[in-house]
């Protein structure tokens, strides 16, 4: 009979070790509220100057449709304002639309809002006009832009006119 080494008996007498996952938890935590908080500044950071890309395929859609809302904005860079021109009135905030599109939402029940927006003007603005939209309960949105001086100019100015 062969007699037994003192190592292999302690061995023998040692349970399997347990791995404590409650360490690796928090330090998973700690890593994941770390990057959050990185993400979150870096797009905070994209988000203040937002270019628009140009839409070369889409389509013109032209207004007199039922259920649909439009809205253009022109931005003026002198006032550093964006007016917006809606049913031929214009507002130089977009909260102030908030209630008439309400009021448009339950009367004729719009379906969709159109947003023409000329192509310098500010993404705070436009952001600003789709919460407008958005909490007036409308459905769908739509976006386009156009060149200050090109034919969507002449779309915006004809638009101004009562």
């Amino acid at each position: 009979m062969r007699k037994e080494s003192k190592a292999s008996r302690f061995m023998n007498d040692m349970e399997d070790p347990d791995i404590c996952i409650a360490a690796m938890a928090d330090c998973l935590f700690v890593l994941l509220t770390f990057f959050m908080s990185i993400c979150s500044l870096d797009v905070m950071r994209a988000t203040l100057e937002v270019a628009l890309p140009d839409a070369l395929s889409a389509r013109e859609i032209k207004e007199g449709r039922q259920g649909w809302a439009y809205i253009h904005m022109v931005w003026q860079p002198v006032e550093r304002v964006a007016v917006t021109t809606f049913e031929g009135k214009q507002y130089t905030e977009p909260e102030q639309l908030a209630p008439i599109l309400s009021r448009r939402m339950n009367d004729t029940n719009l379906k969709s809002a159109y947003i023409r927006a000329q192509k310098d003007c500010p993404y705070i603005f436009i952001s600003r006009l789709t919460k407008v939209i958005a909490e007036a309960g409308i459905p769908n949105l739509v976006f386009g832009t156009y060149e200050s001086g090109g034919a969507g100019a002449k779309a915006a100015a004809a638009a101004k006119k009562p």
